[in-house]
């Protein structure tokens, strides 16, 4: 899944929906949590110390991984050369495969 990052979309941009509201879309990885569904969602991130998003709850279990995506196209507009990182959180379901294969092991970035 790839909802809009929290704090990054905003009414002006009309190619992205506004916002999804973060406590619903909890609510509804926990119901998929509950089926033993598994996902991957990328979520919220970070660019040098700004920190974009609410933090996902505990109580979901997800693994939070993160990616390095590189510079920031925004902060290159502005002169910047801050990079971005991403927030990516894999389902217990999901992480539990991963780590049964052995894939994990090797290297969990090498999954990217």
């Amino acid at each position: 899944m790839d909802p809009p990052y929290q704090g990054v979309c905003g009414n002006r941009d009309q190619r992205y929906l506004p916002t999804v509201c973060h406590i619903e879309f909890c609510k509804v990885l926990d119901r998929l949590n509950s089926r033993g569904i598994m996902f991957a969602v990328s979520y919220d991130g970070r660019t040098g110390d700004k920190v974009f998003g609410e933090p996902m709850p505990e109580s979901l279990a997800l693994r939070h991984l993160e990616i390095k995506a590189g510079r920031s196209t925004q902060a290159t507009l502005l002169g910047r050369q801050d990079i971005t990182y991403e927030g990516f959180y894999l389902s217990p379901a999901l992480a539990e495969l991963i780590d049964a294969s052995g894939v994990g092991q090797q290297s969990q970035m090498a999954l990217w």
